[in-house]
């Protein structure tokens, strides 16, 4: 009897051991449920920076007149592309004086104030007489570059692409003396010397673009993104798919390929050479003369496959009134929509969230992992880095919780997806129901980058879906 006593006894001291362990652990685990929220893909227009459609804004350059800046104050705040040419004839026989880069600023300062991003193109001619317009000596065109950078870098948050190397028809790169391999490289190396390197610069021809670098083709993925010429140097095309050759763009088809492999080559071949130049650099211009290449289908699939991220939103009017009475065939959320608008919607990156996910840890201290997968449709990446974070908020008491994302969705190329993998602590995230959003901001223009979704949207970004975070296991009933 004794021993029966004393074996209870020692039975219930473990049973009361083993709970008191229990529930000490358990004190110290979280159990995550997580429930995601549906994600609709959308076929609404993104307000997002560095793509779209630019509207076009001319000035004079000039010692005495002020530049009309009447298009700059009825302009909406936000992202949107602007190109600026501006034209310093008057100073094609002397250096920028005072006053005229007084007024550059001045001009620079309004627009920096829509917070728009710049496009801008230097040249000396408007009317296709750059021979008569440009200055007698190359030494005044570098001093010129000089001089306008100076003030330019002032505002290198809001300058996007600088287009061209100041000389040239309308600042197309031809129809000048200087548009010889040896200037051209002169000019553009010194270009690159003088302007920030957080501004992309952009000639007008693969060729060209070969020519300045002594590259036969584009830097890898490895050397993209970087401050060098190559690495910063983009493309725009005035004369985009206005004829078989671009306007004389790529190598006539019924001309001999090179010997040079600097020189220009055929269609398919610049083609080709866009596709992997313009993963890593911007391509945009405008489209030009109606004929069936830029019929909407057509234009659409070059479009693509060249990276297009920005076009003129009014020229060529036949070009693209052609496009809106033309629609998309396709199957998707984009079924039926005007050509016009299809192109506008993929111009430059489009990200749209496809789903989202958590996978608590399997033993305690380990981490858990949220994962979001998001699949770029537009026509383009994007080049300039953002930042993404994801955020658990408390809905009871609004604790936020922020796990910044360590990943750079400029390699998030156009037609591709990726899902993110973030590791995240369950001991740092608030007790309770929390609600996951994802944002993606870029840090130069402080926008929010908008998601192609049609989903629940808050000050911390999208909602991806709703964690309950508890301190004891769910038991079902």
């Amino acid at each position: 009897m004794k021993f029966k006593k004393q074996f209870i006894s020692i039975c219930l001291l473990l049973c009361i051991l083993l709970s008191t362990g229990f529930f000490l652990a358990t004190a110290h685990l979280r159990f995550l449920y997580y429930a995601p929220e549906s994600c609709p893909e959308s076929a609404e227009e993104l307000s997002n920076p560095y793509i779209g459609w630019y509207q076009v804004q001319r000035y004079l350059l000039s010692d005495t007149a002020d530049s009309d800046l009447s298009a700059v104050t009825g302009q909406p705040q936000g992202p949107g592309l602007v190109l600026l040419e501006i034209n310093l004839r008057d100073y094609g026989d002397r250096p920028i004086s005072s006053a005229g880069l007084s007024r550059l600023d001045t001009l620079f300062q309004a627009w920096a104030s829509t917070e728009k991003q710049l496009i801008v193109r230097f040249l000396y001619d408007w009317d296709g007489n750059a021979a008569e317009q440009e200055p007698e000596e190359r030494s005044l065109i570098l001093e010129h570059m000089s001089q306008t950078a100076s003030v330019l870098n002032a505002y290198s948050d809001c300058v996007y692409i600088l287009q061209g190397i100041f000389i040239g028809s309308w600042g197309e790169m031809h129809g000048s003396d200087y548009a010889n391999p040896e200037d051209m490289r002169i000019l553009t190396e010194h270009l690159s010397a003088v302007v920030s390197p957080d501004i992309f610069l952009a000639v007008r021809t693969p060729e060209q673009w070969r020519i300045v670098t002594g590259r036969v083709e584009p830097v890898s993925a490895g050397q993209a993104f970087g401050s060098s010429l190559p690495a910063r140097l983009s493309l725009f095309n005035d004369g985009m798919l206005g004829s078989g050759t671009d306007l004389n763009t790529y190598l006539d088809p019924s001309s001999k390929e090179p010997s040079d492999s600097l020189g220009k080559r055929g269609r398919e071949e610049e083609i080709r050479f866009q596709n992997l130049l313009c993963a890593f650099v911007p391509n945009g211009g405008e489209v030009v003369i109606d004929n069936p290449l830029n019929d909407f289908a057509a234009a659409a699939a070059c479009l693509k496959s060249t990276h297009v991220s920005y076009l003129n939103s009014a020229y060529d009017e036949d070009v693209l009134s052609k496009w809106k009475e033309d629609s998309y065939d396709g199957e998707g959320v984009f079924h039926g929509m005007n050509g016009y608008d299809y192109i506008g919607r993929h111009l430059g990156y489009r990200y749209v969230l496809r789903s989202s996910a958590c996978t608590p840890p399997g033993l305690p201290g380990e981490t858990g992992f949220f994962s979001v997968t998001l699949e770029n449709t537009g026509f383009s990446g994007a080049y300039q880095p953002f930042e993404l974070t994801l955020s658990l908020t408390d809905t009871g008491q609004d604790n936020v919780y922020r796990i910044p994302v360590q990943t750079d969705l400029r390699s998030l190329a156009s037609g591709t997806k990726t899902t993110l993998q973030v590791p995240f602590d369950p001991q740092d995230c608030p007790a309770g129901t929390c609600r996951l959003c994802l944002k993606i901001t870029d840090p130069i223009t402080g926008c929010e980058i908008q998601l192609a979704n049609d989903m629940d949207h808050t000050a911390d970004g999208y909602v991806l879906g709703n964690l309950e975070i508890r301190s004891l296991p769910k038991f079902s009933q």
